[in-house]
């Protein structure tokens, strides 16, 4: 649901300077020590979905003990991906409790409503690790002065329907919000 601009410091926690995120990355895992089979699988599936979808591959995606209330993060070191990670706590929980609490932030408003309630969280970080402000090649500051624009114009659609407002926030979550709803939308 966030990410960060700086690298995993040597004791998991993230590195001095850090973006968005200020909590820390501890205890880092594989996806496989997922315990539920059926969250596994559904999380296996929106990461391929994502990558069918926009033909980006990101391979470094692991469980992690994230600060309270973090489902996931992005981290970028030196202007490039690092990786995902996923909060353990909360995809340790029943397919049928992370849905309900999905459901719940798009109830609130809060979230950008998707017709996979499973796969926003993964899906979300995903589009992070395509685009996000802390990129610094030529190409990435290219996308985002036109996702600049795309998000200065959603900003004043007063008939926008189905956003969150976590996409209002900032430019990265504006981002990663539209594209979970373009890959999962209705």
């Amino acid at each position: 649901m966030s990410k960060s601009s700086g690298g995993i410091g040597s004791h998991g926690g993230l590195n001095p300077g850090d973006g968005n995120y200020k909590g820390s990355v501890r205890n880092v895992e594989s996806l496989k020590n997922i315990k539920q089979r059926q969250v596994y699988n559904e999380v296996g599936s929106a990461i391929s979905r994502y990558h069918a979808v926009l033909g980006v591959r990101q391979r470094e995606i692991k469980l992690a003990d994230l600060s309270k209330g973090t489902l996931g993060v992005h981290v970028t070191s030196d202007g490039k991906s690092e990786g995902i990670y996923l909060n353990k706590k909360y995809f340790n929980q029943t397919k049928r409790d992370i849905v309900k609490s999905t459901m719940e932030g798009y109830k609130s408003g809060w979230h950008t409503k998707t017709n996979k309630p499973m796969a926003h969280t993964v899906t979300h970080e995903l589009a992070h690790a395509t685009w996000n402000s802390h990129f610094t090649g030529e190409k990435y500051k290219r996308a985002g002065q036109e996702i600049k624009t795309l998000s200065a114009r959603w900003l004043r659609d007063r008939k926008k329907t189905g956003y969150g407002k976590y996409a209002s926030t900032n430019l990265d979550e504006f981002w990663a919000e539209t594209v979970t709803k373009a890959v999962h939308g209705k």
